[in-house]
């Protein structure tokens, strides 16, 4: 699997109307004028379709009102860059059903995972004015908490550049935050897993700098590091750093919401439409999920890293400081590449072709994406728990319109299936990591239909062969058999959710 692939694979796992007809969507070359980059701006509104496309099939593209109503998705913000200069946002639908407000450009989302970038861009400016060795045992460091002793303590030590690229071996990979009215831990009571934190414990069970592993945890570790060592809270080190000196002016890491950014948010929703309970959750792990932040702000943030690192504008930051954050960490070549708080897309030559982060919080998805050599790019946030897939189809729009992006439709072939051989598969597979659910599976010509509610519901999954099947939006099923029969006994959903046939 090429960078780009995997690079694709791991923003859409971080992490479920009249027809416009079957007309190829219209294409536009990139442009500078105000019309037609208004004309850009309304490309992204129609042309959408699911992610996968069958081979002799005739593709459904629709309109992206369409597609908010097929994912319930009340809400979508976009802002586009060319040549690192902000050249267009495009909002559509409303950030809260009751009220019907509609989204504009200053309208602030949460930006889960998008945080951990901002925040890594907020530790360099401080390292960059500061005495601060990204090396050194984090313990070192720490004056108000210390990581509990592991396996390899005193040999490979755990650092803030490997807690920053996740490969410091830490646990937990994201947090659920705490809904209105429920006790919010300290970030102590965060890595102790101790109540009220709804979260295990933060340790270290694999041996740091020999693999890469997603861990909200260890960049929790690094904020409580950071704020011990600069005395000094992180939202207010952020304005300082990051938010004042790049003009992100909607933008901030207060939590619960601060009162000038809260009289334009978004309300998030459930994967059914419905308003997530409590509301915008409150996220302790601030560094990890609790910037709250506008596509504007976050591409202004990306550019700021990129033109550093082209050596073009280095009043934020310098040009060796932005040159350590896109320098790949990942200890494999099997792995995603990770910089310090970014993910890094290359090619097969090493060279790097973009950067960005997505992100996930209850009920607001998000997706942040610079090219490296043009400075085009684009963020998306969305406040639906679906978001996720409307964000893919848009990606997929970009590359297709506008040459932006690394996202492209995926064409798989249909494989005939017996309806004998189909019917070993039908049935009901009880899940219960992540959550407790039942997978239930009736059949359908060339397939099956998968209900797991609230989580899915009349999802299609057609045949590929090798007793694999895929859905349109990107969704696989696979099937483990046990004894000597062949009985289908496990169930495996986008290769690591596990069900249990009843």
């Amino acid at each position: 699997m090429t960078s780009t692939k995997i690079f694709a694979s791991l923003t859409l796992s971080l992490c479920l109307v009249s027809l416009l007809g079957c007309a190829e969507p219209e294409n536009l070359p990139a442009s500078t004028s105000p019309a037609e980059e208004s004309k850009e701006a309304d490309l992204l509104k129609t042309g959408l379709t699911e992610r996968i496309r069958i081979e002799g099939q005739e593709v459904d593209y629709q309109s992206l009102e369409q597609r908010q109503a097929h994912y319930d998705v009340p809400g979508v913000s976009v802002a586009f860059m060319r040549n690192g200069q902000l050249a267009w946002t495009m909002q559509s639908g409303v950030k809260d059903l009751t009220t019907g407000l509609v989204v504009d450009e200053t309208t602030v989302f949460q930006a889960g995972s998008i945080s951990k970038p901002a925040f890594a861009a907020v530790l360099m400016k401080y390292r960059q004015d500061n005495p601060l060795d990204l090396d050194v045992d984090v313990n070192t460091l720490l004056t108000s908490w210390q990581l509990p002793e592991h396996e390899w303590t005193g040999q490979d030590v755990v650092s803030l550049r490997r807690l920053l690229s996740h490969t410091a071996g830490t646990t937990v990979h994201g947090f659920p935050g705490y809904a209105a009215g429920e006790p919010v831990p300290t970030l102590q009571q965060v890595l102790e897993g101790a109540f009220p934190a709804n979260t295990d414990a933060v340790v270290v069970d694999i041996k740091p700098s020999t693999q890469m592993r997603y861990s909200g945890g260890g960049t929790t570790l690094a904020q409580l590091t950071l704020q011990d060592v600069a005395n000094e809270p992180l939202p207010v080190m952020s304005q300082r750093l990051l938010f004042t000196p790049l003009g992100m002016t909607s933008s901030g890491f207060e939590q619960p919401i601060s009162t000038n950014l809260s009289n334009n948010m978004a309300t998030p929703y459930d994967g059914d439409g419905s308003p997530i309970k409590g509301g915008a959750h409150t996220y302790a792990t601030l560094a990890a999920a609790g910037m709250w932040s506008t596509p504007s702000d976050m591409l202004k943030m990306a550019s700021g890293v990129r033109s550093a690192y082209l050596g073009q504008k280095t009043d934020w930051i310098s040009q060796a400081t932005a040159r350590e954050m896109l320098t790949n960490n990942t200890p494999t070549n099997k792995a995603p590449n990770v910089g310090i708080g970014f993910f890094i897309n290359m090619d097969d030559n090493g060279e790097i072709l973009g950067f960005g982060h997505g992100g996930a919080d209850a009920g607001f998805m998000s997706q942040l994406y610079l090219e490296l050599d043009t400075g085009n790019g684009y963020a998306i946030m969305t406040n639906g728990n679906n978001g996720m897939q409307l964000i893919s189809e848009l990606e997929i729009r970009l590359k297709e319109a506008l040459d932006v992006g690394y996202s492209e439709a995926e064409v798989k072939k249909l494989v005939p299936i017996s309806q004998k051989e189909l019917t070993k598969y039908i049935g009901t597979y009880v899940v219960t990591t992540p959550v407790n659910v039942d997978v239930v599976l009736q059949e359908m010509t060339d397939g099956f239909m998968i209900n797991a509610l609230p989580y899915i519901e009349n999802e299609r999954y057609f045949h590929e062969g090798g007793g694999r099947f895929f859905a349109k939006n990107g969704s696989s099923v696979r099937f483990e058999m046990e004894g000597e029969n062949g009985q289908v006994k496990t169930l495996v959903m986008d290769g690591n959710i596990r069900g249990v046939r009843e």
